[in-house]
């Protein structure tokens, strides 16, 4: 068995709420091994023997079906949150400003273009790509970013602020 971050998109905004403590009763009651949740933004870390897709498959389902909430799920590994933690191209900035810097975690590999996002980023922020995730620096912040909002291929994915990703990353050791 090993242990996966399980990260949920968009349950604390637009009016899906999502208890934490419903969410580990959940997992523990879908058959994963000593769930642990993490903030109250739909991170959870979970033992399993499952693939990362069945893990989503399962998670999304259940909170469909007992909570009435339907959310994409995504899925990673140790190894997985260090790669992206390795790869960062933001160094400088994740040790100066860790909250301002997201890894917006995808479903595949991020688009090699990333012209998309120029004409949103209109406070300097920077976007890179990474294993599968963008990464995404904030220098005003997220607040009034207009990339943050904006539909784009990041918006298919899930954001963690750089304090979060590591603290996943030290949950799976």
């Amino acid at each position: 068995m090993r242990r996966v971050a399980v990260m949920l998109r968009a349950v604390n905004v637009g009016g899906q709420a999502l208890k934490m403590a419903d969410f580990k009763v959940l997992l523990a009651d879908e058959g994963f091994d000593a769930p642990e949740t993490l903030l109250a933004s739909g991170n959870a870390v979970v033992g399993t023997a499952l693939d990362a897709a069945d893990v989503e498959a399962r998670v999304a389902q259940a909170l469909s079906a007992r909570l009435g909430l339907v959310t994409d799920v995504f899925v990673r590994d140790a190894g997985e949150l260090q790669a992206v933690i390795a790869a960062n191209p933001f160094d400088d900035f994740a040790r100066e400003a860790p909250g301002k810097l997201m890894a917006v975690f995808l479903k595949g590999e991020p688009p090699k273009d990333l012209s998309g996002f120029d004409k949103y980023a209109t406070q300097g922020e920077q976007v890179a790509p990474g294993p599968r995730c963008l990464y995404v620096a904030y220098p005003q912040g997220v607040g009034r970013s207009k990339l943050a909002g904006a539909r784009t291929e990041a918006s298919k994915g899930t954001a963690r602020n750089w304090n979060t990703v590591g603290k996943l990353a030290e949950r799976l050791g």
